[in-house]
């Protein structure tokens, strides 16, 4: 038998990969990939990353967002669980707000201590007024040491320095009341302590928490173990905390929008700062003070220059999951004014399908609002009452903050079960990936999810976190035009498509900026990544009128490779759709170059499945699959 006895046959795949159908009823579709995208019906690897900025920020960022000023410099702002940062001019900046300022009138000496070989440094405010342990300060705080003259200990700088705080617990389970710990960014070059008067203790914006943690009620802690000595003995697993006693708290994440050229900021929970550009970098986001203190999103809306909070505080300072307010127009006060006067245009609404808010997107002339079962719209009118109010579906509620993406004057999300579209009308995607995503995510932490839009290609991403991975690790991406889907592993947090700069900006879990598929790189901060595209099972009978077996003897790749390097092709071989695939019956990897023409082999079924994947002779290797051929013929029954 030679290969002039066999037939060319085409393969023929759809764009996208399918995980809804079996492998075998999968033929005709992916089954399989891992960083691919789909052009004109065809498969190529995506572009990598590269750090934008070399130095780490501190923690890990929940949300970003991009902007002009009306001088033409470019910003991106971004915010972690510790703090809130500003990238400009190839450089990062710290304006996270100041939270409290301690010490300023009472120069009261404090204690600084430290280990040789260790960066942190005990810190005893014994006379300190207010006291340390009033200040309910949490873990990681930052707080900016400033002494009477340029003190050090053991070669670490303390006037002026900025440092993490780690709190101390007493026995209690309550924070010492004199002490903390200070960590540096360099290690001490030998054990001492000085005794230093210090001027003041300027405290950042309390950090948050990483990760969400259990609420209030029965279990929340070790078995028959006490919470605290404060409270009853054997109040542990199985009896409910007392109110106020617990220790639930939500994750830090933030929502932001523009004023102008100006940065709004808004810590979950929290209150509502501004950033003024025409400040510079070298100056803090401060609160509107006016604005109610507890916000889980706020949004502006550009059409009458006001501000939306929603997921915030009534008129009555009482917080209220789902209610909405907005500040009053320029003319009358902007966003310093929130309460409804007859001077002003202030106003508020209820919402009623839901427990509580989860995001908020401006998309086609109104501002989109999700709570967790359910989507509003907001529709500037002017006059008496400002806004109109529609419930626009219900059963499509928010999966989290930032799980959702206006993209083209469309809106696009994800909920717990579902993706959705809204472009006039709400419709479900059908989505061919739908049970293998929903199977691995994390559902602990809806929160983490993320979408965004890659103008580029007209993808829209979600990031999320799959398995027991409690940060994202893995993305989803939808392509409306082509309508196809894909998968694969990701390390980004957050995604701000390049609206002011050349790349996608995006955060690692790793605490980076990053330029996320700059031109020609394919590879992951210089480091090779993986990529592959695998088939369902096909009929090696494409008529599927007979039970012959199909023997192979030749494979034409149709494959390019613009920057040089190879990919890896394998085809395994089955008898039955059911049948596990034998080594005998997996035939590669053969390594495929831009000047391969062919490659031979001698396979033998009734169904097969090939899988290109990139090549491991050069780390920064683009991949584009043409059509490929097999050279078959029928081969018997068995």
């Amino acid at each position: 038998m030679s290969s002039s006895d066999t037939k060319m046959v085409p393969l023929q795949f759809q764009a996208g990969i399918n995980r809804e159908r079996t492998r075998y009823s999968s033929k005709g579709y992916w089954y399989d990939g891992n960083r691919v995208r789909f052009r004109d019906g065809q498969p190529e690897n995506i572009r990598g990353w590269a750090k934008k900025v070399n130095s780490q920020f501190d923690g890990v960022a929940r949300a970003i967002t991009s902007w002009a000023s009306l001088s033409g410099a470019s910003y991106a702002a971004f915010g972690t669980d510790q703090l809130l940062y500003i990238y400009n001019g190839g450089a990062i900046y710290d304006v996270t707000p100041i939270a409290t300022v301690v010490c300023v009138s009472s120069n009261s000496t404090h204690r600084f201590a430290v280990s040789s070989g260790s960066n942190r440094i005990t810190v005893n405010t014994a006379g300190m007024s207010p006291g340390f342990n009033t200040l309910s300060i949490t873990q990681n705080t930052h707080v900016i040491v400033s002494t009477a003259d340029n003190t050090s200990i053991a070669g670490i700088l303390l006037n002026g320095t900025q440092f993490r705080t780690s709190v101390i617990l007493s026995t209690d389970g309550d924070p010492d009341s004199t002490t903390f710990r200070m960590i540096a960014d360099d290690t001490a070059d030998a054990t001492t302590s000085v005794i230093t008067t210090v001027t003041k203790l300027t405290w950042l914006l309390q950090a948050g928490q990483q990760q969400a943690t259990e609420g209030l009620g029965y279990g929340t802690y070790l078995y028959n173990a006490a919470r605290k000595v404060a409270l009853a003995p054997n109040n542990g697993y199985g009896t409910p905390a007392p109110v106020g006693s617990g220790f639930t708290t939500n994750a830090r994440n933030w929502s932001f929008t523009l004023w102008g050229e100006d940065l709004i900021a808004n810590p979950y929970h929290g209150k509502i700062y501004q950033w003024v550009e025409n400040n510079g970098t070298n100056t803090r986001a401060v609160a509107i003070t006016s604005a109610p203190t507890e916000n889980t999103v706020v949004i502006a809306s550009p059409l009458d220059q006001r501000l939306i909070a929603a997921g915030t505080m009534t008129d009555t300072s009482v917080f209220d999951p789902m209610f909405v307010r907005w500040c009053s127009d320029i003319e009358t006060g902007g966003f310093n004014e929130w309460i409804i006067r007859d001077s002003n245009t202030a106003g508020n609404v209820r919402l009623g399908d839901g427990s509580e808010i989860r995001g908020g997107v401006y998309s086609r002339n109104q501002i989109l609002i999700w709570t967790d079962n359910a989507l509003y719209g907001l529709t500037a009118t002017g006059g008496t009452y400002v806004f109109t109010t529609q419930q626009i579906g219900t059963n499509c509620g928010l999966a989290g903050l930032h799980a959702a993406v206006e993209a083209d004057g469309r809106a696009y999300w994800m909920s717990q079960t579902d993706f959705f579209v809204y472009d006039g009308t709400l419709k479900t995607l059908q989505c061919d990936v739908k049970k293998y995503i929903f199977n691995q995510l994390n559902t602990q932490y809806y929160d983490k999810v993320y979408a965004g839009f890659n103008k580029e290609f007209t993808e829209v991403t979600w990031l999320y976190p799959s398995g027991t991975s409690s940060e994202c690790d893995k993305y989803v991406t939808y392509n409306p035009q082509a309508d196809w889907w894909s998968f694969g592993d990701a390390i980004w947090t957050t995604w701000e498509d390049k609206k002011m700069f050349d790349t996608i900006l995006t955060t690692g879990s790793g605490s980076y900026l990053y330029d996320n598929e700059p031109v020609s790189v394919y590879t992951g901060d210089g480091q090779a990544i993986e990529s592959f595209i695998e088939s369902g099972d096909f009929d090696l009978d494409s008529a599927g009128a007979s039970n012959s077996m199909v023997f192979v003897d030749r494979v034409v790749p149709d494959v390019e490779l613009p920057l040089g390097g190879s990919v890896n092709m394998q085809i395994s071989f089955k008898r039955y759709p059911l049948s596990s695939v034998r080594p005998g019956n997996i035939k590669g990897p053969f390594v495929v170059k831009a000047d391969t023409q062919k490659t031979s082999m001698r396979g033998r079924g009734r169904q097969a499945s090939i899988k290109i994947e990139r090549g491991t002779s050069v780390a920064n290797t683009e991949w584009k699959l043409g059509k490929l051929h097999m050279d078959m013929m029928a081969d018997g029954p068995r």
